[in-house]
């Protein structure tokens, strides 16, 4: 993964990993890309939820400290996908996120803080109430804090205590399929997220966009990796939201029932449509991802995007895929 990186560096400004309890310690591994690259790091997504604010900002400020100029941190979080909502009951998402946002300000700041003023967490993670905490070594880390979500409440939050906000094109409210239905501005929920642009008292603010990948020399293998990514997406998301992008009960109806039969993720991949799929997460040879991303790019520029990232699943081999990305995709896009 970190070799991987290294080729990424060549091209991106920041390498993102995301954060889902059973994969490899990202804390770790964004060190180790952050000294070997000199490139930015991010986590895409972390989330509060076993999560303590304590050593994510800790985490957080470390890194910083890699950076070279022109070189930024991003903490990425959300409020935890499938993966860690399999794992643990997800009580008061919102608040918890807002939560988390605040305790790592005020750390990263030098400032003590009072564990029960922040009862979610506190009462979450078992923390004593008359407890405080400070660091003394670290000053103003320059760690940007991005909110990833699609909901209008999440994006209301973001819009006020967050430095910038994270919209995957897998999500179908933020999707393809919702540009080129024209039901982006309907769907998108982009106005909750002005609304608490309204409210906040932080300056700048950046729109990213993530776009959902799969490239390999071998099309049909990309193309598998991009159902699978997108079977996780319209398992999980409620029927209405899919329709009001244009998606019909029969386009993934059998892809649901394979997954709640316990048929296993592959098996209901092989289900969904790829015209499907490909409204969700572009895929293909070099050259098929070219015309497909720079068409939603174009897209997300239009609805007031400034900066993207490329995301899972980037392809059925990392290597392959981030070598294809930085010799024959980007070139094309410049």
């Amino acid at each position: 993964m970190v070799e991987v990186a290294e080729i990424a560096a060549r091209s991106f400004e920041t390498v993102w990993l995301s954060d889902q309890l059973q994969s490899r310690g990202v804390a770790v591994l964004l060190g180790a890309i952050a000294a070997r690259t000199g490139a930015g790091v991010g986590t895409a997504v972390t989330f509060p939820f076993g999560r303590n604010p304590l050593e994510m900002a800790s985490s957080m400020a470390t890194l910083a400290e890699f950076m070279p100029e022109g070189r930024r941190v991003s903490m990425g979080i959300g409020t935890g996908g499938g993966l860690v909502s399999a794992l643990m009951s997800l009580q008061n998402p919102i608040e918890r996120v807002a939560e988390f946002i605040a305790m790592c300000r005020l750390l990263w700041q030098g400032d003590a803080i009072r564990m029960g003023d922040y009862p979610q967490i506190c009462a979450g993670l078992g923390l004593r109430e008359d407890a405080r905490a400070s660091f003394s070594w670290t000053s103003k880390p320059d760690v940007r804090v991005v909110v990833a979500g699609a909901g209008p409440k999440v994006l209301e939050m973001a819009g006020e205590l967050a430095d910038g906000v994270i919209c995957a094109s897998n999500f179908p409210a933020h999707s393809l399929a919702a540009f080129r239905s024209g039901q982006f501005d309907a769907v998108s929920n982009l106005d909750s997220l002005d609304r608490g642009r309204q409210r906040s008292q932080r300056g700048q603010f950046t729109r990213i966009y993530g776009v959902n990948l799969s490239v390999s020399a071998d099309r049909d293998s990309a193309c598998a990796a991009a159902r699978r990514q997108a079977t996780l997406i319209v398992s999980q998301q409620p029927p209405e939201n899919l329709h009001r992008v244009g998606f019909e009960p029969s386009d993934y109806a059998a892809t649901r029932a394979a997954l709640k039969a316990g048929d296993g993720v592959d098996a209901a991949a092989d289900l969904l449509p790829q015209e499907v799929a490909d409204q969700l997460v572009v895929s293909g040879t070099p050259g098929d991802c070219i015309e497909a991303l720079a068409e939603l790019l174009e897209y997300a520029e239009d609805a007031g995007f400034t900066e993207a990232y490329i995301g899972a699943p980037v392809g059925p081999d990392p290597r392959e895929a981030v070598e294809l990305l930085t010799s024959q995709v980007l070139p094309e896009l410049r």
